[in-house]
C-alpha cells in the first residue's frame, strides 16, 4: 500500500485502487454491517521433519581410549504448505472494500527451536488492525508463517501459508554423510537422516563420556526419534467490517 505525494496531494493506494487521498472522499465504513468472529481459531501443521546426528571422539593419548559423545536434532525439511478455508463472512451488497481487526492469543505452543521458546509476531491479547488484511504470526530461522483475509466474490477467505525456506544443502554434514573413515574408524561431525537441507531445529538428546561407541545406528547411539512438534493454534476474535471506496 504505497503512500506518495503529487502537487501538494498526499495519496495512497492499493495496486490501481486509490484507497485515501486529501483531495478526495475517504473510506466509508459500514461498522453496523461488521461480521464478529468469536473462538476463531488460525492453526498450522507440524512440517516434514528430518534429524541431525551430531558425533565427537575424544582420545585419551595415554591409555588409548576413545570416548563418544553424541547430540541428535529434530530438523525442519524445507517446503512449502497453503491453506484456503470456506467462506468465513459474507459482504454486503454494493460494498467494494473491508478491513480487519483480530486479537488473537497463541493456544497450542510449538516446541522451542534451538533451546530458545518459539518467536511471536504478533502481540497476543492486544486489538491489532491488519495493514491489507493480511499479518505475519511467527518467525524462527528458515520458518515463517502468514494469514490473509482475501475476497472471492462477495464472500470472506481465510488463506494460511507456511514455508520453510531452502537454503539446499546446509554445508555442515560430515564427508560423505558418514560417520566412519574410509578405514573404518570414528569421523567427527554432524551427519543427515534423509535431507541435506534440513535444518536442525529442537535437541532430542545428548550423551556424553564412556568409552562405548554412540554412532548413529549403534546399540549406544543418541535416539532420532523425533520428539518435537511444531504444530501451532492462535485463538480469538476477527471483526470484518465492510466498507465502500468512491471509483
Amino acid at each position: 500500500m504505497p503512500v506518495f505525494g503529487s502537487g501538494g496531494t498526499i495519496t495512497q493506494t492499493e495496486g490501481s485502487t486509490v484507497l485515501w487521498s486529501t483531495t478526495r472522499v475517504p473510506v466509508q465504513l459500514v461498522p453496523g454491517s461488521a461480521t464478529t468472529l468469536t473462538n476463531f481459531d488460525i492453526s498450522y501443521p507440524h512440517p516434514a521433519m528430518d534429524n541431525a546426528y551430531g558425533l565427537d571422539v575424544t582420545i585419551d593419548e595415554m591409555f588409548g581410549t576413545i570416548f563418544t559423545n553424541c547430540a541428535t536434532y529434530a530438523s525442519i525439511i524445507p517446503g512449502e504448505w497453503e491453506s484456503l478455508s470456506a467462506p468465513v463472512a459474507t459482504l454486503p451488497v454494493g460494498v467494494n472494500h473491508f478491513e480487519i481487526e483480530v486479537e488473537l492469543t497463541r493456544i497450542v505452543e510449538p516446541s522451542t527451536y534451538v533451546g530458545k521458546p518459539f518467536p511471536k509476531s504478533l502481540a497476543e491479547g492486544q486489538r491489532t488492525w491488519l495493514n491489507g488484511g493480511s499479518c505475519e504470526l511467527e518467525r524462527a530461522g528458515p520458518l515463517i508463517r502468514i494469514f490473509r483475509f482475501e475476497r472471492i466474490g462477495n464472500s470472506i477467505y481465510l488463506r494460511r501459508k507456511q514455508s520453510i525456506k531452502d537454503a539446499g544443502n546446509q554445508g555442515i554434514w560430515a564427508p560423505g554423510n558418514s560417520q566412519y573413515t574410509g578405514v573404518g574408524g570414528y569421523q567427527e561431525g554432524w551427519t543427515y537422516g534423509s535431507d541435506p537441507r534440513c535444518w536442525p531445529a529442537h535437541l532430542i538428546e545428548a550423551k556424553s563420556g564412556g568409552n562405548v561407541n554412540k554412532r548413529r545406528g549403534e546399540a549406544n547411539a543418541c535416539s532420532t526419534v523425533d520428539n518435537s512438534n511444531y504444530a501451532s493454534t492462535w485463538r480469538g476474535t476477527v471483526i470484518i467490517t465492510p466498507g465502500y471506496i468512491a471509483p
